[in-house]
Formats: C-alpha cells, sequence, structure tokens
C-alpha cells in the first residue's frame, strides 16, 4: 500500500500540509525547530522523497527553503544572507543534497516496487488463467472421460449387434436385424425391403410397425425419388423436403457384390439420433448386415442344392414345408402375411421340371418359393408378402399359363 497513491493532486496536498503545519507549530510555540539537530524538516523531507521519490522531495524541499526565508523575514534578518553565509548555506545545501540522495533512492526504489508489483499482477494473471485453463481442461477430461466410458458401451453393443447378426440363414440374418436395430436406435418402425431385378419395385422382405406405414410393395418411378437416391449413392440416405410424403425418414442399403439388394427403411428415428456419429453407427452395422447376409446367402445356397430338383430351383416337399414353418415363424413375430399354394396335375406330356419352371418363374416374383411334391403329384408355392385373400389371384393366373404349356390339372 506504501505506493498505491497514484493521484499527484493528493501527493502536493500532503507535503504542502505537512510543511505548513510544521512551520505553524514552530511560529506558534517558538520552538525554533530549524536549529535543531534532528531538524522535523530534515525528516518530512526524507519522508517525502523516500515516500514518493525525487519530484516530491524537491517540492518539500521547496517549501523548506521558503519557510527558511520566511523566517529570516520575519525575524528581522537579510534572506540573502542565508544563501550567502556559508554558515547558514551549507545547512541549506545538506537538506538539498540529502532530498536528492533519499529522492534518487526512493525513486529507484519506487521503480523497482513497480515492476516487482507488475510482474507481481502478471503473475497474478497467469495463475487466474492458468486456473481457468486447468478447470477447463478438467471439464474437458470428465467430459472426455464420460464420452469414452459412452464409446466403450457403445462398443459393447456393436460387439453385441455383430453376435447377434451371426445367423445362418438370410432370413433370420433380416429378421434379427430388425430387432436390433429397432432397439439401438429406439424406432418402433423399420422394415427391410427386398429390391427386385428391375429396380422399379421394393417387395417387403420383415418389418416392424403397421402395414400403413410399410406396405407389401413400394414402387420406384420417379428418379428423384429417395429410394432411387439410395441405390445410385448406396450410402444412408436420410429424407428431405423434395422428398414424396409417404418417404420414410432414413433409408439404407444392404449390399452384395457392390449391389443393392436390400434396403432398410426407419420411418420414426428422433431427430437428435440424426448425427454423423449414429449415421457411422448405421452404416457399420448395414455393412455387417450386408456381409452376413451375402455370406449366409452363399452356405444355404449350398446346402439348398441338396434340397432341391436336380437342375432346378424347386424344392423337395420336405424343404419346402421348412420354409412355410420359417415363413409362419415371420408371420408371428413381425406380422408378414404370406399364402401357401398348392395345384395338382397329372402330367407335364414331356415336359421336364426344369421347363415347368422356367414358365412358371416368369409369372412369379423373385422371392416366391417353389416346390414339388411327387406322392400327391402337385406343385407347392409359397408367396412371402401376399395375403392370403390375395392368393387366388396369383392361383389362377399360374393355372391359366400353365395350362396353355401343356399341364393338365386335377381340380
Amino acid at each position: 500500500m506504501i505506493y498505491r497513491q497514484t493521484s499527484m493532486f493528493r501527493k502536493i496536498i500532503e507535503v504542502i500540509a505537512v510543511f505548513v503545519g510544521l512551520g505553524a507549530l514552530d511560529q506558534y510555540f517558538s520552538l525554533e525547530m530549524t536549529d535543531w539537530t534532528l531538524n522535523p524538516f530534515l525528516f518530512a523531507l526524507l519522508l517525502f522523497a523516500l515516500r514518493y521519490g525525487l519530484m516530491i522531495g524537491l517540492l518539500g524541499l521547496l517549501a523548506t527553503i521558503i519557510y527558511y526565508s520566511l523566517e529570516v523575514m520575519w525575524g528581522g534578518g537579510d534572506v540573502f544572507l542565508l544563501y550567502y553565509d556559508a554558515s547558514s548555506f551549507m545547512e541549506v545545501l545538506f537538506l538539498i543534497l540529502i532530498t536528492i540522495i533519499a529522492g534518487l533512492y526512493g525513486t529507484s526504489f519506487k521503480e523497482r516496487y513497480d515492476s516487482l508489483r507488475d510482474k507481481n499482477e502478471e503473475l497474478t494473471e497467469e495463475n487466474e488463467d492458468i486456473k481457468d485453463v486447468m478447470s477447463l481442461l478438467e471439464d474437458s477430461h470428465k467430459s472426455m472421460q464420460n464420452r469414452v466410458l459412452d464409446s466403450e458401451h457403445t462398443l459393447q453393443r456393436i460387439y453385441e449387434v455383430g453376435k447377434a447378426l451371426d445367423k445362418p440363414t438370410p432370413e433370420l440374418v433380416r429378421n434379427e436385424a430388425i430387432s436390433v436395430i429397432s432397439d439401438l436406435f429406439k424406432a418402433e418402425e423399420v422394415a427391410i425391403y427386398r429390391v427386385d431385378s428391375s429396380r422399379r419395385a421394393m417387395r417387403l422382405n420383415v418389418r416392424k410397425g403397421p402395414e400403413d406405414v410399410f406396405p407389401q410393395t413400394i414402387f420406384i418411378n420417379e428418379d428423384h425419388s429417395m429410394y432411387r437416391r439410395v441405390l445410385t449413392s448406396k450410402t444412408v440416405t436420410i429424407r428431405t423436403i423434395d422428398d414424396e410424403e409417404e418417404a420414410p425418414l432414413l433409408a439404407g442399403p444392404v449390399t452384395w457384390g457392390n449391389e443393392v439388394r436390400d434396403i432398410l427403411l426407419i420411418n420414426d428415428l428422433e431427430f437428435n439420433r440424426l448425427t454423423n456419429y449414429e449415421i457411422q453407427i448405421l452404416s457399420l452395422i448395414l455393412d455387417w448386415l450386408s456381409d452376413r447376409i451375402e455370406k449366409s446367402s452363399e452356405m444355404v445356397m449350398k446346402e439348398e442344392e441338396t434340397k432341391m430338383w436336380p437342375g432346378t430351383h424347386v424344392y423337395y416337399k420336405y424343404a419346402f414345408d421348412e420354409k412355410v414353418t420359417l415363413q409362419q415363424q415371420r408371420k408371428d413375430g413381425y406380422d408378414v402375411d404370406y399364402s401357401v399354394l398348392r395345384l395338382k396335375f397329372k402330367g407335364f406330356r414331356g415336359m421336364s421340371k426344369v421347363e415347368a419352371e422356367m414358365i412358371l418363374r416368369t409369372y412369379l416374383r423373385e422371392l416366391d418359393v417353389i416346390g414339388f411334391d411327387e406322392e400327391n403329384e402337385e406343385f407347392c408355392f409359397l408367396l412371402p408378402g401376399t395375403k392370403p385373400e390375395h392368393a387366388p389371384i396369383v392361383e389362377e393366373r399360374i393355372r391359366e399359363h400353365l395350362h396353355e404349356k401343356g399341364v393338365n390339372y386335377v381340380q
């Protein structure tokens, strides 16, 4: 606090007040302080010179000399003798020297004090800045720690997803994918559609949600449609304001052999989950899903060939019944309709099963399954996604075209 006085006016007032006070005391009580060995004016000069430096010290010296001159005048003496007489001038010279020496010392000390004070203030400010930085680092550390914990949890979930998708057949993989994605992204309306070879329609494979949200068939007509963008970009796509009203919120491709074979649709995803991180996680899951479906399809095809009539994709009766059982499980778990047709016949009139399959495939969808019951001499058709009330339309079409090719039926 010694050198915190920054007002020059107050410093001048202090000097004037002190020396006027000393002079008043000296005159009132006739103390003759100027003749004292321990001169109070000398101590006042030292005080101000040391306290405020050379400039204020010189101001005090001026006040002292003025008082000395006034005292001589009031005593009837000659003022000039004060400065020309050797004995009197030595005293004044001593005061001047003391003031200059003490003032220079005080100024030097004050400068060092100011320098140290400024340095201390800088250090204090730096310490405050460091405290702020440390506080931010601590907050960042806690935030990063929480994110790491969240990431570890997410990685664990992703690992669980990978295990869940490790199923032996494509249908089981798709079924599990619906459950996993619905749980992971908190979505209640999720579906997987199979893209047909024409790339103009998508057939429902499995869904979680109402039929009015995910119909059995979605046609891809417009070039600017959301589904067309998915087929072209082969990346996760979010609905825009230019898309059709019935378009889902998000669509993602499931690719095999660098071609989009299935499309995942999510209709009710929360907007706070539409972050780059969540989209990357979904893309990763779709990559795993694509890989598992492709690998399981290859494995199933090798196994399925043993369940089909030689040279065809027509299943034996027992294998066809297994497909129906699996479809019934999907119906129970995901409310996906299906129909089964059984058509008796007497014979092909020389037509092989390969030829019959070629005719049948022309009027069936890619996902429809054909079986043949040799014991009862009947064709069996599994129509996923077709409601039972619509099955007679398909049956009539099959009967008509097979009859044109020479197949006789037993009514």
